[in-house]
C-alpha cells in the first residue's frame, strides 16, 4: 500500500480500518493495533466460538466496503483468527499464540476468511514449522530440483514453449511437489529465495539448450507467487538474471494464477506493466475460475491465457462447458491473446480443442514433466524430426 499510494494514504488507511472495526463492536469491546496491518479485538460476554465468529463475519463485510483516502479508492481484504477462553487457552498469551494459530490458518482458506482455534489447527502449525525448518535446510542442501513439461502446436506438431515446474527431494519423503509446501514457503518467507533459485536456475538451463540446438523457438514458462510479483526486488532480480545469462527477454513467460489477478491486480498492476515493457511475456495461468473476470482482458497487460484442466476433462461430453470453453477461446483470440490448454491427457480432449481452434497444449498427451536429461533428449529427438 505504502509503495503504491504513498505513506499518507497507508497511513490514512490504518485510522480509517481502526475507526470502521470500532464502528462494528460494542463500546465495552477493545481494539488495539499490533503492529503492521495487524489489529487485536478483546470481545467481552460472549457465550460460545460461534457468537465470535458473527461478530468476525461482520467485520470481514464492515471491511469489504471501498474505502476512499486522499482521492484513492482502497479495497482490503480481512483474514480473523479466534481463541476462545477458556477452550484455547486461559492466559492472555496463550490465546494470542493460538489466535494467530487460527489467523494463519484463515489466510490458507482464502480472503476475507475467519476460523476459530482448535487442538488440530495447532497440530497442522506445528508440521507446517517443520516443513518450514525443512525448507530452510533443503535451499542449502540443494534438495530442489526442476522438470520441464513441453508446450505443444498441434497444427506444426512443434514444440512452443515449455512450463518449469518445482520439485523438492526429500531426503526422508522422498519427491515433494509445490502444493505440498510453497503455502509453507510464502509464510515462512522463503518464497522470495527459492522463486529467485527457480528463475536463475531455469534461464541458464534454457540458454544452455538454445545455444546447443538453435534453432530453438520456444518460450520458457515460469509460474511466480502473489509474493514474488509484491516483492521490492523482484523487477532488478528479474533483469539482472537475463542480463547475467544474456537471455532476451521475450524467451521468458510469467505466470500468474486468475484467482490472484482478480483478487490482487491493483497490487501488482505496476510491475506487471513494467515487466510488458521490459518485453517479458506474461500469463494468467488457471484460468476459468471465474469467467467474470474475461471483461478484465481487453486491458491487462497480459500476452497469454492458458485454461485450467477441469474445465476440459469431459467437456466434448458436456454441452453447456462445450460452449463456455468455445466462447472463451474465442473471445481471448478475438482480444489479440494466446491461449494454451494444460493437463491435455487424452485424445478426445485433443480433437475437442482442435474443433474450438485452440491449437497449443501442454499435458501427459504430449509428455510428462521431464527432467532437465530427459528434456534434452526429448530436444535432441525432435530435432532430429525437423519438430
Amino acid at each position: 500500500m505504502n509503495d503504491r499510494f504513498g505513506h499518507d494514504v497507508g497511513d490514512g488507511l490504518l485510522r480509517e480500518v481502526a475507526k470502521r472495526l470500532c464502528s462494528s463492536l460494542r463500546e465495552e469491546d477493545c481494539v488495539a493495533r499490533l503492529g503492521g496491518d495487524e489489529f487485536a479485538v478483546i470481545l467481552t460476554e460472549i457465550n460460545n466460538p460461534q457468537q465470535a465468529k458473527l461478530v468476525a463475519n461482520n467485520m470481514i463485510q464492515t471491511m469489504g466496503q471501498p474505502f476512499l483516502i486522499k482521492g484513492h479508492t482502497v479495497m482490503i481484504g480481512l483474514s480473523i483468527g479466534i481463541a476462545y477462553f477458556p477452550d484455547a487457552g486461559e492466559e492472555a498469551i496463550t490465546l494470542r499464540k493460538n489466535a494467530d494459530i487460527a489467523l494463519y490458518n484463515a489466510k490458507e482458506c482464502g480472503r476475507n476468511n475467519c476460523q476459530i482455534f482448535t487442538p488440530s489447527l495447532r497440530k497442522q502449525y506445528s508440521k507446517r514449522l517443520g516443513i518450514g525448518t525443512e525448507l530452510h535446510l533443503a535451499l542449502e542442501r540443494q534438495e530442489f530440483f526442476l522438470v520441464y513439461q513441453p508446450r505443444v502446436d498441434l497444427k506444426t506438431n512443434s514444440m512452443v514453449g515449455m512450463e518449469v515446474l518445482l520439485r523438492w527431494q526429500h531426503p526422508k519423503r522422498g519427491v515433494v511437489f509445490p502444493d505440498e509446501f510453497i503455502s509453507v514457503a510464502e509464510h515462512f518467507n522463503l518464497i522470495i529465495p527459492i522463486g529467485e533459485w527457480v528463475l536463475r536456475t531455469a534461464c541458464r538451463q534454457y540458454v544452455d539448450w538454445k545455444k546447443s540446438y538453435a534453432p530453438f523457438n520456444c518460450t520458457l514458462a515460469i509460474n511466480i507467487s502473489l509474493h514474488q510479483f509484491q516483492h521490492k526486488g523482484f523487477i532488478s532480480s528479474v533483469k539482472h538474471i537475463l542480463q547475467e545469462y544474456q537471455m532476451p527477454s521475450d524467451w521468458l513467460e510469467l505466470e500468474i494464477t486468475e484467482a490472484t489477478a482478480v483478487n490482487f491486480l491493483g497490487k501488482i498492476e505496476d510491475t506487471l506493466s513494467t515487466l510488458r515493457n521490459m518485453g517479458v511475456k506474461l500469463a494468467f495461468d488457471n484460468f476459468g475460475s471465474g469467467y467474470s473476470f474475461l471483461s478484465h482482458l481487453k486491458n491487462s497487460p497480459v500476452q497469454s491465457i492458458k485454461l485450467k484442466q477441469t474445465l476440459i476433462e469431459d467437456a466434448h461430453l458436456r454441452e453447456n462447458d462445450n460452449l463456455i470453453i468455445k466462447s472463451t477461446i474465442a473471445l481471448s483470440q478475438e482480444l489479440g491473446l494466446n491461449v494454451v490448454v494444460g493437463g491435455v491427457e487424452t485424445e478426445e480432449q485433443l480433437n475437442f480443442l482442435r474443433s474450438s481452434h485452440c491449437f497449443e497444449v501442454q499435458g501427459y498427451y504430449s509428455s510428462k514433466p521431464l527432467t532437465v536429461g530427459q528434456m534434452t533428449q526429448f530436444i535432441e529427438e525432435r530435432n532430429s524430426k525437423g519438430l
